[in-house]
Formats: structure tokens, sequence, C-alpha cells
């Protein structure tokens, strides 16, 4: 599709809009769902015998002189009855945070474009890889291409689509596309890439 007008370029901007706040709602389901059960973890916590040991020494540290005694001797009974445990001696690899995802709409580029913006991603990563690079493509020349710190996403372009499932718009596959994509690399970001116009690498750097 290389005669790409305004309008276009617009409705996969609103449809990759879409994606992405279909994707950010996804999170927020997740953070209530989160929420809740820590608001439960805490509930259980709280009719715990560690919680209870914990108010005990609080009430110590307000009052010894009060409470003192008899948490001394609860707490001799415990450590008579305990046996001391053993120093735990494995210890964990740290592993780097991974790089954050950027979402790449690169939709209506001819086959030259779309190979010169792969490669200036890629170059861009081996010169700062502070994101990995998700490209949504329609370019039939990069279906299956793989490319070393560049995933790419293949959809069909509108016309294929149209005549593949005429009863729902290419916008709406676009927007689901991004939406999974979004869920599935932690993508905190998503461009459409004007296809008269697309990014170098001196842009993207």
């Amino acid at each position: 599709m290389l005669d790409t007008d305004d309008l276009a370029v617009a409705r996969w901007q609103v449809a990759t809009l879409t994606g992405r706040l279909r994707c950010v709602e996804d999170e927020r389901d997740a953070a209530v769902r989160d929420r809740d059960r820590t608001h439960d973890l805490v509930l259980r916590l709280r009719r715990s015998r560690s919680y209870r040991i914990g108010r005990l020494l609080t009430e110590l540290a307000r009052d010894p002189v009060r409470h003192g005694p008899a948490l001394v001797c609860r707490a001799a009974r415990r450590v008579r009855r305990r046996p001391p445990a053993a120093p735990s001696r494995t210890r964990r690899a740290a592993h780097p945070a991974p790089a954050s995802a950027r979402l790449y709409v690169a939709v209506g580029l001819s086959r030259s474009d779309s190979q010169a913006l792969v490669r200036a991603l890629r170059q861009r990563i081996v010169v700062d890889g502070d994101h990995l690079p998700v490209v949504v493509t329609d370019q039939p020349a990069l279906r299956g291409l793989q490319v070393p710190g560049v995933v790419l996403e293949y959809v069909p372009d509108p016309e294929t689509w149209s005549r593949h499932d005429p009863g729902e718009d290419w916008e709406s596959l676009l927007a689901g596309r991004v939406a999974q994509l979004c869920r599935d690399h932690g993508a905190n970001r998503a461009v459409v890439v004007d296809p008269r116009d697309p990014p170098t690498l001196a842009r993207l750097l």
C-alpha cells in the first residue's frame, strides 16, 4: 500500500491506541485482583500466630514493666522447644531486569522500506539496547523472518484481510493484535510508523 494518505495513518493510530488501551485495562484489572489477594493475605496474617507475637512484642516495647516478665517466659519456652535453624547456604543469582518492549506498527511500507526499518532498529539496539523492538508489519517479505533482538509480527494487509474475513474490519484486527503483543511483551509504548516517512537510524537514536 504505497498510496497511503493521512486518513489511513490516522485510522492505524486510532487502532493502535485502542489496542494499547485494552492492554492498560487488562493491567488495571490484574492490579485490582492483586489488591484483593493482598487484602485477603493481610486478613489471614492478622489471624496468624506470627501477627499475635508481633503485637505482643509491640506491647512489650510500649510497657516493658507490665508485659516484660510474661513475654520473656513465653519466649524462653518456645526457644527450648525449637531446634536452631540451619544457616542457608543457597544464594540466588542476580538477574538483570529485562529491557522494556516498544511496539512499532509499520504497515503500508514497501519491501525496501520495511527491510530498512528493521535493519535500523537492529542497529539501534546494538548501539543502545534500552528496549525490545516489536514490529507489526504487513510486508510479506518479512513474514517468518528471524532478526536477533527484534520481534517481527506479521499481519495481513487490509485488502488481503477483507478478502479473508469481510465481516471484521482490519482496524479491529490491528487493535486486537496490538493489545495481545503489549500483554505478551510488556510493551510500555506503541508508535505508528508513517509509511511516507519511515524513521532512519539517526532519528531512532
